[in-house]
């Protein structure tokens, strides 16, 4: 919560009569083991932004991070032998400070994609935390390969802002709106950069504080978890997930999946729907892609079968539901 506290004192106001609508205060700085729920500080990033009119108060905040911003997690990052591994030690270890998200890493030939996500649904407006995230990240790699350090793209979740000046001015890398996904793609080769900032000996030493923290505090994902994470990073071009190609991505079988699922009240089917549903409610609430463009990613064969799961979740249209959604979200 630094960062955003930084960010409100440089505009020359006290950060608590903006935090404690929130229920939120800079006092809490001072317990650095308090956890603070994940909705509340990012709706203080998104009230933030509102309250300086700044629609970029996100991408800013994140411009005087060092890696001993994320403690522990940023001093493994900077002390790993390479980018590769540094990358590494932050996925695995990111959810002892943000719960309630995904990061990943995936390869394809020559690039590598790093790959963020806040997966509650109840967090819909989230723009300043995905452009925080993003720069953070970068700011990590900056740290590790240079300033001069670019991405070869950067995709968000969110519509492009009225400029992108600032956007291209911090990343200097072609901008994508609207996607699946928040994402760095840069060369695979990148991996490979040696890091020189810290005596690599102090790398696992911190890695085996942080294994330590992460088995006292992290509960076992759920079968229930691990499908929800894999229906939310499906891509239609992937083809349709049933339950037989979840169960393989969870390395089960389906007979396996389909039990735990039920011990715990559930069914795939029940999930899937479910996920569905929350990811149209923050497309059409916070995307401008079309309704066919979400039909697509979600999986329907066209418009009108979208239109129809829509009128059964909402008991309205696409449109309609896009058009009170944005209402709400910009009433006082």
């Amino acid at each position: 919560m630094q960062p955003l506290v930084d960010s409100i004192k440089r505009r020359g106001q006290s950060p608590d009569a903006l935090l404690g609508r929130y229920g939120l205060s800079e006092a809490m700085l001072a317990d650095p083991c308090r956890e603070i729920p994940l909705r509340q500080y990012v709706e203080a990033f998104e009230g933030a932004a509102a309250h300086f009119g700044d629609p970029n108060f996100g991408l800013f905040a994140a411009r005087d991070i060092t890696p001993f911003t994320l403690g522990p997690i940023g001093l493994l990052f900077i002390s790993s032998p390479t980018i590769g591994t540094a990358l590494k030690g932050f996925i695995d270890y990111i959810g002892l400070a943000q719960q309630a998200t995904t990061s990943r890493i995936a390869q394809d030939g020559p690039t590598c994609v790093f790959h963020y996500r806040i997966e509650d649904a109840r967090i819909r407006r989230r723009r300043q935390d995905a452009d925080y995230s993003l720069a953070m990240v970068t700011t990590l790699m900056r740290a590790m390969a240079g300033n001069s350090w670019r991405p070869l793209e950067v995709h968000f979740e969110h519509s492009a802002p009225l400029s992108r000046q600032a956007h291209d001015g911090f990343f200097g890398a072609p901008l994508y709106f609207d996607q699946g996904v928040n994402s760095l793609i840069f060369p695979a080769s990148d991996l490979a950069i040696a890091g020189n900032l810290m005596d690599r000996r102090v790398s696992p030493i911190v890695e085996q504080y942080l294994r330590t923290l992460l088995e006292r505090a992290m509960p076992v994902r759920s079968m229930e978890d691990e499908v929800r994470r894999i229906l939310s990073d499906h891509r239609p071009e992937g083809g349709a997930v049933g339950v037989h190609k979840a169960a393989r991505a969870v390395g089960v079988s389906a007979r396996t999946l389909q039990r735990a699922l039920q011990k715990s009240g559930e069914s795939f089917g029940a999930i899937k729907q479910d996920k569905r549903r929350t990811m149209a409610e923050t497309y059409l609430a916070d995307t401008d892609l079309s309704v066919t463009e979400i039909a697509h990613i979600l999986g329907y064969a066209d418009g009108a079968c979208f239109t129809r799961a829509c009128r059964r979740w909402f008991g309205q249209t696409p449109s309609a539901y896009r058009k009170d959604a944005r209402g709400r979200g910009t009433a006082p």
